[in-house]
């Protein structure tokens, strides 16, 4: 959340620290994260920790829907896919029944 601290007003304080409770609370069990439509912007904020992430917990897995990009890192191997879309569409197919 963008503030007059520029991302780390109390609302980004209050976020992660849910954020952290539930990777301790989650982080030994299967976890998929979910990386939608983030941005080349900001990676430091939902890219580069998401990588760290799936790397470390054993049983996590990232899935990145992204419309300019389709790659996911290599390093982390069938741990991580990416697909290219654009997220509108994926959601109205994903809602309707598609199976786009």
């Amino acid at each position: 959340m963008r503030d007059d601290t520029f991302l780390q007003g109390a609302t980004w304080r209050e976020s992660l620290g849910r954020y952290e409770r539930f990777v301790h609370e989650r982080g030994a069990g299967r976890v998929l994260l979910l990386e939608l439509g983030g941005g080349e912007m900001t990676p430091g904020i939902i890219t580069l920790p998401f990588w760290s992430m799936t790397a470390k917990l054993p049983d996590a897995h990232l899935l990145s829907v992204n419309i300019s990009g389709d790659s996911a890192p290599l390093q982390l191997g069938s741990k991580a896919e990416a697909i290219q879309a654009d997220l509108s569409t994926l959601l109205a197919a994903a809602r309707a029944g598609d199976g786009a």
